[in-house]
């Protein structure tokens, strides 16, 4: 068999290979439609719909928050009332630290909400109002 010979037959297996890989690849990617699974949160976060927690911060002045899962903390600010959603999967633990920055008097009152249903809330009227959920599912 001359060397011209040998080298078609291993391109030859080479390409067959690569078609192959090509065809099997191509039928375990999702499609473009499966891989859309977002949703918005006030237009400022994107999250997987499997995140199905938010945090619901209400205060008539400034806060200062931090939550999701305890290992990884996301830190947050802002005045009045806001909803973040949180990326936690339904099978973590989640802690939500919150606290007044303004030392005020009114009431800031934290609710966990999983599917938009408060599962956890706490509340502080003191001044220095600090308010913590931890919560395990």
């Amino acid at each position: 068999m001359g060397i011209a010979k040998k080298i078609a037959i291993v391109l030859g297996i080479i390409i067959v290979g690569y078609l192959l890989f090509s065809v099997v690849y191509n039928n375990t990617q999702p499609t473009e439609q499966e891989s859309l699974n977002v949703i918005t949160d006030d237009g400022s976060h994107l999250q997987s719909s499997s995140y199905p927690y938010k945090a619901k911060i209400s205060y008539e002045g400034s806060w200062f928050a931090e939550m999701g899962d305890p290992n990884y903390l996301v830190k947050e600010e802002g005045d009045g009332t806001k909803t973040i959603t949180l990326d936690c999967a339904p099978w973590e633990r989640i802690c939500i630290n919150a606290q007044k920055e303004d030392y005020g008097e009114g009431e800031l009152k934290v609710q966990l909400l999983r599917d938009d249903q408060v599962v956890a809330e706490n509340t502080s009227s003191n001044a220095t109002g600090n308010v913590v959920i931890n919560y395990n599912y």
